[in-house]
């Protein structure tokens, strides 16, 4: 009786180890992998943004010499002068399939004293479209043609665009800048 007293509470024993070991199974999982990320360029990216020759470096500098018109004196009297039709960027669909919309888009300037004539607009004539403003720089004088005078402005453009899987949201910032004479 002894030894089977012995044996039951041996039992016992290994029975209660059992339940309390854990069973080899693992519920999480530590592990060190190498993982990289990285953005891709603008002109690159699923919605492409192609930024204009005249721009350096996001920046369109308004020389006078380059103005579509204006910029005349007449006893002090000096009209701006005129940039129509710039280009700042061109949007471009760079999915796989190229089933890219624009869905929503703005364009806007946080000095409204810079833009003139048609404005900041898209105009979907190449791409998805391409954002181009007309801009306004002053002139100073007494008669003939005036000196132009230095102004800036920075121009947000924000774009929501999709497909059947992917939504984009972007928003880039230009700088927009009469140079001094």
């Amino acid at each position: 009786m002894r030894s089977l007293t012995y044996l039951g509470a041996g039992l016992l024993l290994v029975g209660a180890l059992l339940v309390v070991a854990p069973s080899g199974a693992f519920d999480s999982l530590v592990a060190d992998r190498g993982v990289g990320v990285q953005t891709a360029d603008d002109e690159d990216a699923y919605l492409g943004l192609e930024y204009d020759d005249e721009l350096d470096d996001r920046t369109l500098e308004l020389d006078s010499d380059d103005a579509d018109d204006g910029g005349g004196c007449f006893f002090g009297l000096c009209g701006d002068y005129e940039y129509n039709d710039r280009e700042l960027l061109t949007l471009e669909d760079n999915t796989p399939d190229g089933g890219l919309t624009i869905d929503d888009v703005s364009i806007e300037s946080d000095n409204d004293d810079i833009t003139g004539g048609d404005g900041l607009r898209v105009e979907h004539d190449e791409g998805l479209g391409v954002a181009k403003g007309d801009f306004r720089c002053p002139a100073s004088g007494f008669f003939g043609s005036g000196d132009q005078e230095s102004r800036s402005a920075t121009v947000s453009i924000s774009v929501i665009a999709s497909d059947d899987e992917v939504t984009i949201e972007l928003e880039r910032q230009l700088e927009i800048e009469c140079l001094e004479d």
